[in-house]
């Protein structure tokens, strides 16, 4: 590089990232883990940085080179944060498989992304050892972090590295980090490229947004293979020098004990943690607390939002993103006023826009989708894995993003989140998508015809309701259905309601009216 043209990020990519951090903050606490069991694992940066070198060595020992992916099925643990930016050092890329998922879709994942090597925990073995038998998938090799004879021991193995790196390959903050699959309008997932410049860009951005400083603690229980846990939290927290705690799992009834317990100061909530803990008995610790900020994604009633901000004497900081933006592209900002139940204005590095079904831009007021301009593999996504149709019609080649999402802004810039693409149902924070589950429950030898839809649901958003044609003399019980699709789905993906019509209503193109059916 001749000329020294540096934006925000310059050419950093993340084996830098963890050495300078190391190096500034050295003996502060990085990261803190509680387990479900209530075992806590604390580590300070400059022992961070000493494991995911450890990691970074593990993997190079065994065979893992630059561009090589690893696939991740682990609940939250110190292990994932290891693994991500382990691989990440040697120029790896990580590849987290949501943890719900069940054998038939985590298989479709290995085998997409060719990941020959998987971390996972025993409580997953058995299925990653069905799937590598299955010879259906590059699965060679599969380490276990909390150990196994027959496998291969992470724990063991890393306590043999150095905490030097003996692998070092020249690194870019264009290389890929991590490929992140979601739940797509489309009957399979799409991973989403992720390159160190987007994560380190996450960093300072989410930091920005809740002006985060290295004196804060912030608390998460969202997964750590979610796009929120990794860019809105850890990576902000990282960022700044400041503490991260992960939380294995929510719990309503220990959730705002850990808040106080660890003194945090952010958290993120989504709107069934806010329910779940509003039906907590109240109790008079419930304000005594040192949280300035909760994070906050989805819909939630001005009653709803009013009760909660009552009792825990708490302010919601809104933010609207998706895995293809990285962070929350349109939010509250810090010092400026918030205008519920807008979702906020646009962050730095970001445009935002309400466009027409002709791509042109709407006036204040009127109804379109909600486009974001950023730039690709830097402040939005590189692309999708092997998907080039799919990248270019979601991705515009001058960097504009069509979210699917629909949404108005009003004359001062404020934007308003009306829906989600017709046929993605959001439960529990989770995105399901109708066509994925259309596509399984099809294959039932007594359904002929199938549509799901999202219902309304007080503590989830939405629950999930499928309409049932039955092939001619056919009957199908309650059970029979339910117990199919728990064996073919993973569980958030299990529909709550199932009603038997003797037909559903379509349009003359042959597509199901699903609002008739609402």
């Amino acid at each position: 590089m001749g000329e020294c043209a540096m934006d925000m990020v310059g050419g950093q990519h993340l084996r830098q990232m963890w050495d300078c951090l190391a190096e500034v903050y050295g003996e502060k606490t990085a990261l803190i883990v509680e387990s479900c069991a209530g075992d806590v694992q604390q580590f300070s940066y400059a022992s961070l940085n000493a494991e995911i070198t450890r990691t970074a060595n593990l993997f190079h020992a065994l065979g893992v080179r630059k561009g090589d992916k690893v696939a991740l099925h682990l609940d939250n643990c110190p292990e994932f944060i290891f693994c991500w930016f382990g691989l990440a050092k040697i120029g790896a890329i990580m590849v987290p498989i949501n943890a719900r998922l069940l054998q038939e879709e985590s298989a479709w994942i290995l085998h997409h992304c060719q990941a020959r090597l998987l971390v996972t925990s025993t409580r997953f073995y058995p299925m990653y050892r069905q799937i590598r038998a299955a010879r259906t998938t590059q699965l060679e090799t599969i380490c276990l972090i909390d150990g196994e004879d027959e496998e291969f021991d992470f724990q063991r193995l890393k306590a043999e590295q150095p905490a030097t790196l003996r692998y070092r390959p020249p690194l870019s903050p264009e290389d890929t980090a991590e490929i992140l699959f979601t739940s797509g309008t489309t009957s399979r997932p799409k991973g989403v490229v992720i390159t160190h410049y987007n994560l380190r860009f996450a960093g300072y951005y989410s930091s920005w947004q809740c002006a985060l400083r290295a004196d804060d603690v912030y608390l998460t229980v969202m997964p750590a293979f979610h796009i929120d846990c990794q860019c809105t939290a850890a990576m902000a927290a990282f960022s700044a020098g400041a503490t991260f705690v992960l939380i294995e799992k929510y719990s309503a009834r220990a959730f705002w004990g850990q808040v106080r317990h660890y003194g945090a100061t952010v958290t993120e909530c989504i709107p069934m943690m806010i329910r779940t803990l509003m039906v907590q008995p109240p109790a008079p610790t419930d304000r005594q607390h040192r949280l300035r900020e909760v994070m906050y994604y989805l819909n939630l009633s001005v009653a709803e939002k009013d009760a909660f901000i009552e009792r825990f004497g708490v302010r919601l900081l809104t933010s609207y993103g998706m895995t293809e933006t990285i962070v929350g592209i349109i939010g509250d900002r810090p010092g400026d006023k918030r205008r519920w139940p807008s979702i906020g204005r646009p962050g730095f590095c970001y445009q935002a826009e309400i466009r027409d079904d002709q791509n042109r831009p709407l006036p204040p007021g009127e109804i379109g989708e909600i486009c974001i301009k950023g730039e690709p593999g830097k402040t939005l996504f590189k692309e999708y894995y092997l998907r080039p149709d799919a990248t270019a019609s979601t991705l515009q080649a001058d960097g504009w993003l069509h979210t699917g999402d629909s949404g108005y802004c009003d004359d001062e810039g404020f934007f308003y989140f009306i829906d989600r693409r017709c046929n993605m149902i959001k439960r529990g924070g989770e995105n399901v998508s109708c066509v994925e589950l259309e596509n399984i429950i099809a294959a039932h030898p007594k359904i002929q015809d199938i549509v799901v839809i999202g219902i309304k649901d007080d503590i989830r958003d939405e629950a999930i309701k499928a309409f049932v044609v039955l092939n001619e003399g056919e009957t199908l019980s309650q059970e029979e259905f339910f117990h199919f699709c728990e064996t073919h789905m993973a569980k958030f993906k299990v529909p709550s309601y199932m009603e038997i019509r003797t037909d559903l209503p379509r349009n003359c193109s042959g597509k199901i009216i699903k609002k008739n059916l609402r």
